[in-house]
């Protein structure tokens, strides 16, 4: 049996374990975000973090390790934004979700129009914990609306707004200057609603019109 001081040291250690691994993926985020993967060394990641670049190899094994967790952080955190606020109306939260969303896209624009650009071919692995982060991300938002998740249409028109707001996202990312952020997130809003609206064209019986109002 561990006593109980042992017990409290080893706690401690396993959470100064855990704060260093993270502090080396959002280090890894960032730097993936200013260079091409191929451009990337475990030495860059390990000079950033002044760090042994020994210690990444323990906690992520290898260069494309520390890759994959740094995909998985971006897009933890490109989707955060769309979590559920208490006490905030569905519409608010999907302006400041919107806003937070692109926010951190421009802030990571490297690593983010690798994930949104590359797709499934560029890279599978990553592009397939990218993609349940956003699954993740719709299943949220349905049950924010009030919408049935399983419902064929109302599935289909989410996952082609999505890649409509990836586009969008793409070209304001190559192009800042034609539209700023406050422009863009009221058009990605309306064209959310637009496109909700037309779920009833595939399912008329589709319940949509709550959703609806509560986006108003």
């Amino acid at each position: 049996m561990v006593s109980q001081p042992s017990a409290v040291k080893l706690g401690k250690r396993a959470a100064q374990k855990a704060e260093t691994k993270q502090r080396l993926i959002s280090i890894a985020v960032e730097v993936f975000a200013e260079n091409d993967y191929d451009q990337v060394t475990v030495a860059d990641i390990a000079e950033r973090a002044g760090v042994a670049h020994g210690l990444l190899f323990h906690y992520f094994k290898s260069k494309r390790g520390i890759y994959l967790e740094a995909v998985r952080a971006s897009a933890e955190q490109m989707n955060a934004a769309f979590a559920a606020v208490t006490g905030t109306s569905a519409g608010e939260l999907l302006r400041s979700a919107l806003e937070q969303h692109l926010t951190y896209l421009r802030d990571h624009r490297g690593l983010a129009l690798r994930l949104v650009l590359g797709g499934r071919s560029a890279d599978p692995q990553a592009w397939e914990i990218y993609e349940a982060a956003r699954w993740d991300v719709l299943g949220g938002l349905a049950m924010l609306l009030g919408l049935d998740q399983n419902n064929r249409a109302l599935r289909f028109v989410g996952r082609v707004t999505v890649g409509a707001i990836d586009e969008a996202s793409i070209q304001w990312l190559n192009n800042p200057d034609d539209f700023d952020l406050p422009q863009l997130v009221k058009w990605m809003e309306s064209l959310i609603v637009a496109c909700l609206s037309s779920a009833s064209v595939l399912d008329p019986g589709a319940d949509i019109a709550a959703a609806l109002a509560s986006l108003k």
